[in-house]
């Protein structure tokens, strides 16, 4: 397999397993490591690359954007939050009513998705485009302050 004109190394998972530690520190340089099964000859590969890299690749394309889909008025008194990417709704009293139903509703979601991704990350389904951006809400791990900087929610909430 070639990136760049260069050869990725591939390497049998039984001979990462005796060089785990020093393929760990090149993969922190930004190497990547395509770890093969020789037992499933069908299955793919998969790559061993430094977390923060793929978080870096990750966030440069993904933002959140929102929308106000309802906002109190004489027919109704509840705002409503709609993230675009994900489909997940907040819904509200206040703004942050809102921003804190969304949070709680988008966290439940990321559990749901990351405990049956076969469903999720199906072609046939819509749902597949969701994992880049519900993998940066699951690496936050309930932090409430990282969840309203990587969810881009500072200026959302009143």
């Amino acid at each position: 397999m070639c990136q760049g004109g260069r050869v990725m190394p591939v390497l049998a998972v039984s001979e990462a397993k005796n060089k785990l530690t020093s393929i760990r520190r090149e993969a922190l340089t930004g190497k990547e490591f395509l770890l093969s099964d020789a037992k499933r000859k069908e299955d793919q590969p998969v790559s061993l690359i430094a977390t923060s890299l793929l978080d870096e690749l990750c966030d440069e394309n993904k933002t959140f954007t929102y929308e106000w889909t309802d906002i109190p008025n004489s027919d109704q008194e509840y705002y409503t939050l709609w993230n675009h990417e994900t489909g997940v709704y907040g819904v509200g009293k206040t703004k942050t009513e809102a921003v804190e139903d969304y949070i709680s509703n988008i966290e439940e979601y990321t559990d749901v998705y990351f405990n049956d991704l076969p469903y999720y990350l199906s072609p046939s389904g819509n749902t597949r485009s969701h994992y880049w951006y519900l993998r940066r809400v699951a690496r936050c791990r309930g932090d409430k302050d990282a969840l309203y900087k990587a969810l881009a929610l500072e200026e959302i909430a009143d």
